[in-house]
């Protein structure tokens, strides 16, 4: 008997997390060459790019204004930046998930003595039309990230690391 996935299973998993991570971690990467994300700015990621009205503000804001101009668009909505903190503790699960499927599959390495993110050159298949967005706001993100000192991305997010 085949068990029916549901709408929030087909989009939140590890799979489609690991690719989010590398496209993040590539952004960033791009952005400062040399440096590489610490690992706790992954646990943003996901939360921010999993979430549609999150995701319609990153895609909505050009590359080029960066962190601040993102968190200024939440000026009207407050509520939804205080809730980053919140969905990033309940997507812990899934982000480690997605970097242990990233790192097994050969996208990511984990700086273990550092605690730092590496997304990997590899060639990955065109996303679909439907994934797309997911994956240029995750290379977004990494690279508004790449632009401020990581306790920065945390206090402008409102979130405890």
């Amino acid at each position: 008997m085949r068990q029916q996935v549901t709408s929030v299973e087909a989009v939140q998993n590890s799979a489609l997390g690991s690719v989010l991570l590398w496209s993040f971690g590539r952004g960033y990467q791009e952005e400062v060459l040399g440096r590489l994300p610490v690992l706790p700015l992954a646990f943003l990621c996901l939360p921010l790019v999993l979430h549609r009205p999150t995701l319609e503000v990153v895609t909505g804001t050009f590359p080029s204004s960066g962190l601040g101009k993102f968190i200024e668009k939440f000026e009207r909505h407050r509520e939804d930046l205080m809730a980053v903190h919140d969905r990033a503790l309940a997507m812990r699960r899934l982000t480690l998930e997605a970097l242990s499927t990233g790192s097994a599959a050969g996208l990511l390495s984990i700086m273990y003595e550092d605690a730092q993110l590496r997304a990997n050159e590899v060639k990955l298949r065109k996303p679909s039309e439907r994934i797309r967005p997911y994956t240029a706001a995750a290379d977004k993100l990494g690279r508004w990230f790449a632009r401020v000192p990581p306790p920065n991305v945390f206090s402008l997010l409102r979130v405890t690391p």
